[in-house]
C-alpha cells in the first residue's frame, strides 16, 4: 500500500478511473468499494469527474441517490443507460426525470426495455444540446415458462400509445441514431423525415424492424451529406430506399429484409452508390436482388454475404453471381453459405487481381462419407488451390445456421488430409 500511496495524484486518479469504468454498469458500487480503502483513495475518486459520467437507470435505483454523483461529475457531459428490463416504467421515469434537470449535459442515451419508446416519449427531453448518440430498442417482455404457451406473440412490435413528437426534438450534436422495433405510422413518417432533415450531421443511422407498411411512401427524399453508415434490418418495404440519400455513404448493411427483391439498381445507385463496404445478411431472396445491389455499388471493396436459411435454393447463388458480375475494386470477400468450393475458386480467380482477404463458411466442408457428396476430389483440389495462394489471406470454416451452430451435424471419423476434426468441433489447418 505504501508504494500506491506514493503515486502522483494524477496517476492515481487515472488508475482509479479505469478501474471504475471497467466495471460498468456497477461503477458506482466499485467507486464506493475502492473509496473505502483509504481516505486518499476516497478523495481521489470523489474529485475525479470522469468516474461519475455514466448513469444506469435500474430497478433498485433511487432518484435521490443520483444527486451526489451529479455533483461529483463537475459539469461534464454524461451518458444515460436504461438496460434493466425488469424496472417499471414509473420508476424509470422518476430516475430519468431527476437526470433531466441536467439535460444540457446528456451525451449518449441508450434505452433497451420492453417499453423503450414509451420512455423515449415521456422521459427523454425534447432538447438535448450535447447529445451525440441515441439508441432505442424495444425488447420482448420476458415471460415465465408456465405463461409462454398462454400468450401469442405478435408479428409486429406494439405501437407506442403516445406520440414520439419527432418534429419537436432538437439534438443539434446528434451523430448516431439507432432505432429497433419501433412502429412508424403513416402520420409520423413526415415528422420523422423532418427530424432527419434537421439533423443532417448524422454519421450513422440504423433502422431495424420499423413498421408499418403504409408508412414508407415519403413525399420527399432527405439528403444526409455526412452519413457514412446505414443499417436496415427486417424492414418490409422497399420504399425506405427513397427516404434518404447519402452521397458520401461508406457502409451499407441490410439484414433479413425481404423487400430486397423489389430493390432496383436505380433506387440503390441514386442514393447509396458510394458504399465501399456492403454487408447483406439473411438475404434468401431472388438472385436478381443480389445482382441489383452489386450492380449499384461499383466502388465496393469489402463485401460480406451471410445466408442463414440454407434450405433456400437461392442461398447458394452468390458464387455464380460473383463469377458473372465482377467488382473491380473488391479486396475483401466474406461468404457464409458456400455450397461449392470449386465455384468459390472460380470467384477468386475472377477477382484475384484485387483480393487481399477471403473468408468463407462452406457447407460441404468435412461432410461425413455417407452424405450426398460422394466425390471429394474436386473439392479437395479447390481447397488446396485456395490454401496455396499467397496474394491473399484465406480463412475457411463450417457453415452456420440461424442459431450460430454448425448447419449440418459432423461426425466424420475419417479426417480429410490436413484437417483436424475432434468431436463437435472442426478446424482447418491453414
Amino acid at each position: 500500500m505504501s508504494y500506491v500511496q506514493c503515486l502522483p495524484p494524477e496517476l492515481l486518479s487515472y488508475v482509479l478511473e479505469l478501474a471504475c469504468l471497467a466495471d460498468a454498469p456497477s461503477q458506482s458500487r466499485t467507486a464506493a468499494v475502492l473509496g473505502g480503502v483509504s481516505k486518499l483513495w476516497r478523495q481521489s475518486i470523489n474529485s475525479t469527474p470522469a468516474i461519475w459520467t455514466s448513469f444506469y437507470v435500474s430497478k433498485g435505483g433511487n432518484p435521490k441517490s443520483l444527486e451526489a454523483p451529479l455533483i461529483r461529475s463537475g459539469g461534464m457531459p454524461f451518458d444515460v443507460h436504461v438496460l434493466d428490463e425488469e424496472i417499471k416504467v414509473k420508476a424509470a421515469r422518476e430516475q430519468l426525470n431527476a437526470l433531466a434537470e441536467h439535460s444540457s449535459r446528456w451525451r449518449n442515451v441508450e434505452i433497451s426495455h420492453p417499453e423503450a419508446f414509451k420512455l423515449l416519449g415521456k422521459a427523454v427531453p425534447l432538447l438535448l444540446p450535447k447529445l451525440q448518440s441515441l439508441a432505442v430498442k424495444a425488447t420482448s417482455q420476458r415471460l415465465s415458462p408456465a405463461l409462454i404457451y398462454l400468450y401469442s406473440f405478435p408479428d409486429y412490435p406494439i405501437a407506442p400509445d403516445i406520440p414520439l413528437d419527432w418534429k419537436n426534438r432538437i439534438y443539434p450534436s446528434l451523430r448516431w441514431l439507432d432505432l429497433c422495433d419501433i412502429e412508424i405510422t403513416p402520420q409520423e413518417t413526415e415528422d420523422f423525415l423532418g427530424f432527419l432533415e434537421a439533423h443532417s450531421t448524422l454519421e450513422k443511422l440504423a433502422l431495424r424492424h420499423a413498421w408499418e407498411l403504409g408508412a414508407y411512401a415519403p413525399s420527399r427524399t432527405v439528403v444526409l451529406p455526412h452519413l457514412k453508415e446505414l443499417e436496415l434490418g427486417g424492414i418490409p418495404s422497399s420504399e425506405i430506399l427513397r427516404w434518404i440519400s447519402a452521397p458520401n455513404m461508406q457502409y451499407l448493411v441490410v439484414e433479413k429484409s425481404s423487400q430486397l427483391r423489389y430493390w432496383t439498381p436505380v433506387d440503390i445507385k441514386s442514393n447509396y452508390a458510394t458504399a465501399t463496404n456492403v454487408t447483406l445478411i439473411r438475404f434468401s431472396t431472388a438472385p436478381d436482388a443480389l445482382l441489383n445491389v452489386l450492380n449499384a455499388v461499383p466502388s465496393a471493396s469489402e463485401v460480406k454475404l451471410v445466408s442463414k436459411d440454407l434450405r433456400s435454393r437461392y442461398s447458394f447463388c452468390t458464387e455464380s453471381i460473383l463469377i458473372e458480375h465482377k467488382l473491380p475494386l473488391l479486396a475483401s470477400l466474406h461468404i457464409q453459405g458456400v455450397a461449392s468450393l470449386p465455384r468459390l475458386k472460380a470467384v477468386v480467380e475472377a477477382h484475384k487481381e484485387t483480393l487481399t482477404e477471403v473468408k468463407v463458411h462452406c457447407l460441404d466442408l468435412g461432410l461425413p462419407e455417407e452424405s450426398f457428396l460422394k466425390d471429394y476430389g474436386e473439392r479437395d483440389e479447390a481447397l488446396a488451390w485456395l490454401k496455396g495462394q499467397t496474394s491473399f489471406k484465406f480463412d475457411i470454416d463450417h457453415s452456420l445456421d440461424a442459431f450460430g451452430g454448425r448447419y449440418r451435424c459432423h461426425k466424420d471419423q475419417i479426417c480429410r488430409e490436413k484437417m483436424a476434426c475432434s468431436g463437435e468441433s472442426c478446424q482447418v489447418s491453414l
